[in-house]
């Protein structure tokens, strides 16, 4: 009976022993994959990051684009001769810029009067170099 006593020790023994080294083993690898998971996810961050930026100087190009296509517009039609219409677009672009609260809004206003006065005089060759300092101005 006593070796059964010695046995049963034993056996016992080695059972815990097994069972903290599992539990040794899980908790190692549950950390090992809490660690690799911190570092995907601060990863797939940095990357968002990254994409959320381009998104931003990509809608702003767009935007610019825009723009320079209304200039161009406008530029259009002072070549026709249409000053009337190239007025009511160039209206119609300060509007929209100052809808969006253009950080020039200013400055764009003041060549809009002058433009304006341009129109009157109807001198193609300053109207659209006056045109494009206004596009200029509304890049920066």
């Amino acid at each position: 009976m006593a070796e059964e006593k010695g046995m049963g020790k034993v056996i016992f023994t080695v059972f815990v022993i097994i069972l903290v080294a599992f539990l040794f083993f899980h908790f190692y690898k549950v950390n090992t994959i809490e660690k690799q998971y911190q570092s995907t996810v601060k990863t797939v961050n940095t990357q968002l990051e990254e994409a959320n930026k381009e998104i931003t100087l990509m809608k702003k190009e767009i935007e610019n684009l825009r723009y320079k296509l209304e200039i161009a517009g406008i530029i259009n039609e002072v070549a026709k001769n249409n000053f009337g219409i190239a007025q009511d677009k160039l209206d119609s672009l300060v509007s929209k810029l100052e809808a969006k609260k253009h950080k020039n809004i200013d400055e764009i206003k003041k060549l809009q009067d002058d433009l304006h006065i341009l129109f009157t005089k109807k001198d193609n060759n300053k109207i659209i170099e006056q045109l494009g300092v206004l596009q200029k101005t509304i890049e920066q």
